[in-house]
């Protein structure tokens, strides 16, 4: 039986005065994310709260914690929540939304820099436009992965236009991201080559990579040697720059993965991904949730953790290395 809320929206259960979430109050490493309890959001109209099974934590968190998007953060007031993608429940519906219910199983996208803070928190009321229902087919810890490495896999490959057929140099590919590019890639047509250390070639491999180069040194190398005039287009999801550019044919196109980073390389056409332009497009999120449901997309999971022992979670993630993301775990949930 759902309950009614001051807004008039529709909820699972009578909503608790005071949540939990994973935050920090001052910025610096991992030792200053703690447990802290905030009040619990109520959906406005065209929004929806969202009882949260799982939260990744990813490498921009680390960047928001260590005061490195303080100028994005300007006029919010302590403590901060981080995180960008969510599984969950819907647990309240503001007015005006339709095609979500409560209870239903829904990953979303949300910016954490705002008031009301990002998605490691035990409700999160979101844009409905930024929820999808979530795949049946994987756990909530999974499904947590695909909302913003997902979609900015997605905007890589529309704001290159490579055609079927056309060869795109993935960076990075046996990281999160880099594996959701190859992954959609091979499912758009296209030829994938790709870096790896020798420890990750099968990896690669397995996500769809046509060809694996070694990592480091030796890539460029490797690269030339198979496509003397270039490759088509570029996803630079190991941020070598320039380097990574030149090995990119006259007129083809880039992908970067940092709104602020930049090539000297002209020859190239460069587009900066920045998910949370997307964040409310409800049919491309969609869209992505669909390829996990067919197979297309392997949602890449490294570690579970609970939302209590935050600070164990930004230290893997802030010493790197990881195949997948690194998910808090809420609820008791987030199989």
């Amino acid at each position: 039986m759902s309950s009614q809320t001051a807004t008039g929206g529709a909820a699972s259960a009578a909503s608790p005065a005071v949540i939990r979430a994973a935050g920090f109050r001052r910025f610096g490493g991992p030792e200053a994310m703690e447990v802290i309890e905030l009040p619990c959001p109520v959906a406005g109209s065209g929004e929806v709260v969202v009882k949260v099974s799982a939260a990744t934590v990813n490498p921009t968190d680390i960047l928001m914690l260590e005061g490195l998007q303080a100028a994005r953060m300007q006029g919010l007031v302590p403590p901060y929540v981080a995180g960008m993608e969510f599984s969950g429940t819907v647990h309240e519906v503001g007015p005006g939304v339709t095609g979500l219910q409560v209870g239903q199983a829904v990953m979303g996208l949300v910016n954490p820099r705002r008031p009301g803070g990002g998605a490691q928190a035990e409700y999160v009321c979101v844009p409905a436009a930024s929820v999808v229902p979530a795949p049946d087919n994987e756990g909530a810890a999974a499904a947590a992965t695909v909302p913003m490495n997902g979609l900015t896999a997605w905007m890589c490959l529309q704001a290159l236009g490579l055609p079927a057929g056309g060869v795109l140099l993935v960076t990075g590919g046996a990281g999160a991201v880099g594996s959701y590019v190859i992954q959609l890639a091979r499912h758009a047509g296209l030829h994938v080559i790709a870096d790896a250390k020798d420890a990750d070639r099968a990896r690669v491999q397995a996500s769809g990579a046509d060809q694996v180069v070694p990592r480091g040194p030796g890539m460029a190398e490797a690269v030339r040697a198979a496509f003397p005039g270039g490759v088509d287009g570029l996803v630079d999801a190991a941020l070598l720059g320039d380097a990574a550019a030149a090995l990119v044919r006259e007129g083809g196109a880039v992908a970067l993965l940092r709104t602020g980073q930049a090539f000297a390389d002209t020859r190239v056409r460069v587009t900066n991904i920045g998910v949370m332009q997307q964040a409310t497009n409800t049919e491309a999120l969609a869209w992505v949730a669909d390829r996990v449901r067919d197979g297309t997309l392997q949602p890449q999971v490294a570690a579970r953790v609970p939302m209590a022992h935050a600070r164990e979670a930004y230290a893997q993630v802030r010493q790197g290395g990881l195949r997948g993301r690194v998910v808090l775990t809420f609820n008791g949930d987030g199989a």
